[in-house]
């Protein structure tokens, strides 16, 4: 189930993103439209560092690698 909430959590961070980035760009803000984007793959990028890191300790020693 963990992994079914981080998906809904990816997919919230998504869908708040693309409204964010329409309102700002339709505002005439496009620098801060793209900050917003970067903002939001970083956030991203973070909620997923700790499967990607399991999933190597699982191949680690799935495989016996050292």
């Amino acid at each position: 189930m963990v992994q079914m909430d981080l998906l809904f959590k990816l997919a919230g961070l998504g869908v708040v993103v693309a409204v964010l980035c329409q309102v700002l760009t339709r505002a005439g803000r496009e620098e801060l439209s793209t900050l917003v984007t970067v903002v939001g793959l970083v956030i991203a990028l973070f909620l997923v560092v700790d499967l990607v890191a399991d999933l190597f300790s699982s191949l680690q020693s799935i495989f016996a690698l050292y």
